[in-house]
């Protein structure tokens, strides 16, 4: 389901152990491995190496051009990185908005429930729209929706028609 929702959102409030931070190319790995632990087996990679493979791909730009000051990590108090938003412009797929495309969010399952799917999607949003944007989406598969649907849900997100696709 195609979700989009105007910005600016509230600003977060950042959970007491934890530090923000951008993504780098170097988390890569770090990354696949927290991809790979925080989704149903198969659901977004074949196995470990796939999710590593996935991860250096975003870097590279393969599904759109990375917007560094939206996609970011937080992080544990030993430096683990435990959760993840990635955000671009321009996503290979039809009907995406011509507006910065949240492509993952995910926060590893004993991390939960803490408000960190909330930190990074609110710092994302507010960093596109201090780039100027006045708007921002993001896609939710029926098979990982849970949690993530009543996130989006509660900062305002709602479903759109894709781009091009005939309205009935």
């Amino acid at each position: 389901m195609l979700m989009q929702r105007g910005l600016p959102l509230p600003a977060p409030e950042t959970p007491a152990g934890v530090t923000l931070r951008p993504q780098m190319p170097s988390d890569a790995q770090a990354l696949g491995a927290l991809y790979w632990d925080s989704y149903p087996k198969g659901a977004a990679a074949v196995d470990l190496e796939d999710a590593v493979e996935e991860m250096e791909g975003v870097f590279a730009g393969e599904y759109g051009a990375p917007v560094e000051q939206a996609s970011l990590v937080v992080e544990d108090s030993d430096g683990t990185v435990i959760g993840c938003v990635q955000t671009v412009t321009s996503p290979p797929w039809e009907g995406i908005p011509a507006v910065p495309f949240v492509i993952e969010l995910f926060v590893h399952p004993e991390h939960r429930r803490r408000g960190l799917g909330t930190l990074l999607l609110l710092s994302a949003a507010n960093a596109c729209h201090e780039l100027g944007w006045e708007s921002m989406a993001l896609n939710v598969q029926e098979e990982t929706a849970g949690e993530a649907q009543h996130l989006y849900n509660r900062l305002g997100f709602v479903e759109i028609t894709p781009v091009g696709a005939a309205e009935s």
